[in-house]
């Protein structure tokens, strides 16, 4: 009877809605009942979306129109993403090994995918970005209207929120499928970042004497 109760909350769950208040039952629910499918749908969403995202204010694309920038984007976001999905996975899952956890790979992958979820959703802010910014979404010195410049403004802080809440999620599903705390769960996720901010300013203080 328990059983059925669990399949019957799981079936109703909505990974969509759910992911941002409940990521560990939406990680659970991406294990039982998503396929993979699902998981290299997001992937290659997410992966559309960081290229746009990398495409922002860059001027290699300022002589494109924005249905070329579009193209790409939809050509090369999948394969990039999908890339991502394994390698940020992989990065995950043996640094919470390292930490005592006790997920498989393949859970990590599923709670990268629950993150991604957010920034997916967040995705969709590019649709107002694309219609009221126009080309200066890819132009680092384009002249904005007061109204441009206003919108720009809430869709910096809006995709910054995004980023955080991710983050947060991230967390707080690997610590459901490595079952450890969310304190080893930040340390997975936060640790990569620390290294290569370190690496950055190793590099930034071997190179700068030689630049002056």
């Amino acid at each position: 009877m328990q059983n059925n109760e669990n399949e019957a909350s799981g079936l109703q769950l909505n990974p969509w809605t759910s992911v941002w208040l409940h990521p560990r039952k939406t990680v659970q629910y991406v294990l039982e009942y998503k396929t993979g499918s699902f998981v290299l749908m997001i992937a290659a969403l997410t992966g559309i979306i960081h290229f746009l995202d990398q495409a922002t204010g860059n001027d290699l694309f300022k002589n494109w129109n924005m249905a070329a920038v579009l193209l790409v984007a939809l050509l090369a976001g999948p394969v990039i993403g999908v890339i991502g999905l394994y390698i940020a996975s992989a990065i995950y899952h043996a640094l919470s090994m390292m930490l005592g956890g006790l997920g498989t790979f393949e859970e990590s992958r599923r709670a990268f995918t629950v993150s991604s979820i957010i920034i997916v959703i967040g995705g969709l802010i590019w649709i107002p970005d694309l219609l009221i910014l126009g080309q200066g979404n890819f132009t680092s010195d384009y002249e904005f209207s007061f109204g441009q410049l206003g919108w720009s403004m809430i869709s910096l802080i809006a995709n910054s929120i995004l980023g955080i809440w991710s983050l947060i999620v991230l967390i707080a599903a690997i610590a459901e499928v490595h079952r450890f705390s969310a304190w080893k769960a930040a340390l997975a996720v936060f640790l990569p970042i620390i290294i290569l901010v370190v690496i950055l300013l190793v590099i930034i203080g071997l190179t700068a004497p030689a630049l002056f």
